[in-house]
């Protein structure tokens, strides 16, 4: 019996540190980012903040131009609105964000379903924050 608790023991320490460690640490701190491309509200952005770099991907080319630390993202309705009201071309805005867990819930949400084209795989949920337009 004690043989078999043993080797039980050992198979799970084994397994704990033989596992792999996927993506990087998750933040709620929030960080300013650099839409470089957008419609209907999916987005890449492009992280602005150095020590935020690792939240991002590389080589997003747009137009002949590789932009680096980017992820896709989609905006819900709410912080949609919120861009809306500043500016209809969106492109180019500096805005700081909050990765959050999962996508914002919106039942009365409509959005048409394009996408940005090519974009990076790399997908992070996001909040505006409340002083997002510093």
């Amino acid at each position: 019996m004690k043989n078999i608790l043993a080797t039980l023991l050992l198979s799970f320490f084994l397994m704990g540190i033989s596992c792999e460690k996927t993506g990087v640490t998750y933040t709620t701190e929030p960080f300013r980012v650099k839409i470089i491309s957008e419609i209907c509200g999916t987005a890449v952005v492009q992280i602005q903040d150095e020590v935020f770099y690792k939240y991002g991907t590389d080589g997003f080319i747009k137009e002949g131009v590789t932009y680096n630390h980017v992820f896709t993202t989609q905006f819900s309705c709410a912080d949609l609105a919120k861009l809306q009201s500043l500016t209809a071309n969106k492109t180019g805005l500096v805005i700081k964000i909050q990765l959050i867990n999962s996508a914002i819930v919106e039942p009365n949400c409509v959005r048409c379903e394009a996408t940005v084209s090519n974009a990076p795989s790399l997908f992070q949920h996001l909040s505006l924050t409340q002083d997002w337009s510093n």
